[in-house]
């Protein structure tokens, strides 16, 4: 029995008991599952002298505090931020940047010279024609009042109509240029088909349709101030007009007036005609929302839908005055692209005025305006 009572010695020594446990049979039911334990637990238990376990999570062990965030990855992030906030920066500074004098001031003649241009065109009328009558009637002065004639009355506004004619013609408002200048340009075209040409118009427009009809008669005279009017504006008499015939194609006309031109000549004397298209211009484009009624690069297009807007929606456009906008657009090209827009303060007030067009036939969207703040 001494080796069954050394076992236990044996066993913590070397950790195994099996040869003795062979040779005490009695303690193979006692001993072999403590043994079993023994064995499984020094597997699986970790030594005294090994570290913890870290475990799983990515949480920092109390032995060892959280490592800060690679100076390298801190760098890219803090790049990264500041190549979005340049580029939001730059962004927002290109699309509210404001052009230059010279840039607005372009602008602003090129659409000055489109509004009368779309006029001329919408009636079929040389520009330079129309230019010059407007000219000699007004100076381009939109508020222009003429003598007082024999019925006590006097022409009005920048086409010089007269109370009855203005009122004949649908003109509400003959000291609204952007009014005025279309019915002017359609009575004129009107009167060329009358009598046959340009010079003849002109006459008529001057001094009356029955005046010209009486002269061509040859029972009515022509006044002097009449044929001084036709003569600076066509460059020829009224009597050459006259024997061109009311079917013959009259004198030569001149080249056509380039907006330079036509500038030069509005340019001559100061008066409220160009600065309050300047201002009408202006305003449009200051608008903090836009109701746009035709864009793009057909100037021909432009025209026409100005024209359009003029004369056809006037009863959905109210008071309100749509500009012919002409600008260069950098990200696409250096082609002029015109616009066909009329301002609104509010996007309710824009999207008000956007169904009354389109209820009257009109094709319009609204948009906010870049760089306008509302």
């Amino acid at each position: 029995m001494a080796g069954c009572h050394n076992w236990a010695g044996h066993l913590v020594a070397r950790r195994t008991g099996a040869r003795h446990i062979r040779a005490c049979p009695w303690l193979r039911r006692i001993a072999l599952p403590v043994i079993a334990a023994l064995l499984v637990s020094t597997t699986l238990a970790p030594a005294a002298d090994d570290p913890p376990a870290k475990p799983d999570a990515a949480v920092p062990s109390a032995e060892e505090p959280a490592k800060p965030p690679e100076k390298s990855q801190e760098k890219s992030q803090e790049k990264s931020r500041e190549n979005s906030q340049e580029n939001s920066q730059e962004k927002s500074k290109e699309n509210s940047q404001e052009k230059s004098p010279a840039a607005r001031e372009s602008d602003t003649r090129e659409s000055i010279c489109l509004i009368v241009e779309a006029a001329a065109r919408d009636a079929n009328l040389p520009l330079e024609f129309f230019a010059r009558v407007i000219w000699q009637e007004s100076r381009f002065q939109a508020d222009a009042v003429g003598p007082t004639t024999r019925s006590g009355e006097h022409a009005q506004g920048i086409a010089q109509f007269m109370p009855g004619t203005a009122s004949e013609r649908g003109l509400l408002d003959p000291f609204n240029p952007v009014q005025a200048l279309p019915k002017s340009a359609e009575f004129l075209n009107e009167l060329r088909h009358q009598f046959g040409n340009l010079g003849l118009a002109a006459a008529a427009y001057n001094a009356g349709p029955r005046r010209v009809q009486e002269w061509l008669a040859g029972t009515g005279g022509m006044p002097e101030q009449t044929r001084n009017y036709v003569y600076a504006i066509t460059g020829t008499s009224v009597d050459a007009w006259a024997k061109a015939g009311a079917t013959g194609k009259g004198p030569p006309s001149s080249p056509p007036t380039s907006c330079r031109d036509l500038m030069a000549l509005l340019k001559r004397a100061p008066n409220a005609f160009v600065a309050e298209l300047e201002q009408h211009v202006e305003l449009a484009a200051a608008k903090a929302w836009g109701v746009q009624l035709a864009a793009g690069f057909d100037r021909n297009k432009a025209l026409a839908m100005y024209s359009r807007a003029v004369t056809r929606l006037s009863t959905a456009i109210g008071e309100r005055d749509p500009s012919l906008i002409s600008s260069v657009m950098r990200s696409r090209g250096t082609r002029a692209f015109y616009q066909v827009r009329i301002g609104a303060d509010t996007r309710g007030e824009a999207d008000d005025l956007c169904n009354r067009i389109r209820k009257a036939g009109g094709a319009c969207f609204v948009l906010k305006n870049r760089g306008v703040a509302g």
